[in-house]
């Protein structure tokens, strides 16, 4: 198995792994189906053999509770092996195509091949998750892959190191562990595809780095996914949960609800309704409790406090005082009511334990004001009346819905997970995650029978101007 490679490796050193990897898919462009099993099953179970290790990493750098790790990071790791396991094999294969009547006598199919040497980058709010995930995708694909985690949750990524390494061929894969400069480094290289999962400040750079080869980029970002709550709902399943979308990871989701949008006379009821759910789940002490996580490092927590500072100062309020834990970096999810849209609150993704509270007096009126923001990650309707939400999918972008829930339309890996726009552009998860690596290469292959081509090669004949002009009118 490959080298486990340190965190100041040279530059030479990454150039020479790189051609390493360029090499090797040139020897072998489509490595058997059984290679690929082979890895995935040797990536599945050391997972599971560094899980122990994996908990211990969530723990130092950012006091995650190991319940929301095994849940929310190892079994979808898993379940997407598995996934991927059983259905391999029907992905693969090529795909036969419809022949067009004016090509009679040909056979199209699409074959699906491996892009190449590939690059994923990954983020640190779930950083086994997000960096396996993609990975799973693009070996399943036959591709070569260099992984960058994050270096802002340096101990699981460390581990992350260690199962690669455990895992793959130097050949088939291999981790570098650095920080900005590593990824500038990483990115200007003439990879044959780039997944990022991050911030769109940095993805603005990526594709800044990437234009001269004109690599390919997928891009995992995120915005502010809405959670619209109708008048008529119940509100209680509403503040369920929304509430557990929002505490889950402190807020560092990328398909968080952002902010809720509730009609005016019900924001009491949600306040609340949501206090009483904290209590229940967390007690009286929330930042104290084991079972909720801290923010990542010092800065992101100072941010936070800054944005509710920035929004108390434009005329927004504390639903209750807020209760922090500067010790273990962690703040209590805080409401701002009264917020509006020119506030800090609603201007970037908040990332974080903090939930603005808009009113609206009548929901489908208001649209328009949804309508001018940047197309979210997510978008999440609380609605049994089937018209409005009709209404509200026909009018408003994102990503991706969950009707009535949240987090839905990740966790389904039957469904493309990816954003619109803004939200990022691409697709992962399942098929669509070995889509997203592979190239699908068109191929027709002339049969037997003479070309129906024929028909229009020179010279133009009078009797070809007038066939010609019969398929126009019977195509019209």
């Amino acid at each position: 198995m490959s080298e486990v490679l340190s965190s100041d490796s040279t530059i030479k050193f990454r150039l020479d792994s790189f051609e390493i990897l360029k090499k090797s898919f040139h020897a072998n462009q489509n490595p058997s189906l059984k290679e690929r099993k082979d890895g995935l099953v040797r990536l599945k179970n050391n997972i599971i053999n560094f899980k122990k290790e994996i908990l211990s990493a969530f723990e130092l750098d950012f006091k995650k509770p190991a319940f929301e790790v095994e849940a929310s990071e190892i079994l979808v790791c898993i379940r997407e092996i598995n996934l991927t396991l059983k259905n391999i094999n029907y992905w693969a294969q090529d795909k036969p195509m419809d022949t067009d009547i004016l090509l009679v006598g040909t056979h199209n199919y699409i074959k699906f091949e491996p892009k190449g040497v590939v690059l994923i980058i990954s983020p640190w709010n779930y950083p086994l998750l997000l960096a396996v995930l993609p990975l799973i995708s693009a070996y399943a694909a036959g591709n070569k892959i260099v992984l960058k985690p994050s270096e802002f949750s340096p101990n699981v990524s460390q581990v992350i190191q260690k199962i690669i390494a455990l895992s793959f061929k130097a050949e088939e894969v291999v981790c570098f562990l650095g920080g900005a400069d590593l990824g500038s480094e990483l990115v200007s290289m003439p990879f044959n595809h780039i997944f990022f999962t991050g911030s769109k400040k940095v993805a603005r750079k990526i594709l800044s780095l990437t234009a001269h080869n004109l690599t390919p980029v997928t891009l995992e970002l995120g915005g502010k996914s809405p959670a619209i709550v109708d008048v008529n709902y119940d509100m209680g399943l509403a503040v369920e949960r929304i509430a557990h979308a929002k505490i889950l990871n402190a807020g560092q989701t990328c398909i968080a609800p952002d902010f809720v949008w509730i009609h005016r006379s019900k924001v009491q009821e949600f306040v609340v309704l949501w206090q009483l759910k904290l209590k229940e789940w967390f007690g009286s002490n929330m930042t104290d409790h084991p079972n909720y996580c801290g923010l990542i490092h010092e800065n992101h927590f100072n941010r936070i406090l800054a944005i509710v500072d920035a929004s108390i100062s434009e005329g927004a309020e504390l639903a209750e005082e807020m209760e922090i834990n500067s010790n273990f970096l962690k703040i209590k999810p805080t409401l701002l009511l009264n917020s509006k849209l020119n506030h800090t609150s609603m201007q970037d993704e908040i990332f974080g334990p903090l939930l603005p509270i808009i009113a609206y007096d009548d929901l489908e009126s208001e649209i328009h004001l949804l309508q001018s923001m940047d197309r979210p990650l997510s978008l999440y309707i609380f609605s049994n009346t089937k018209s409005l939400v009709k209404n509200l999918l026909n009018n408003l972008r994102s990503g991706g819905v969950t009707w009535n829930n949240c987090l839905v339309n990740f966790c389904a890996s039957n469904l493309p997970f990816g954003g619109d726009h803004q939200s990022g552009k691409g697709f992962t998860h399942g098929y669509y995650g070995f889509l997203e690596f592979s190239h699908q290469r068109a191929i027709a292959k002339q049969g037997i029978l003479p070309s129906t081509l024929k028909l229009f090669y020179p010279p133009y004949t009078t009797l070809k101007k007038k066939l010609l002009n019969r398929l126009i009118k019977y195509f019209s």
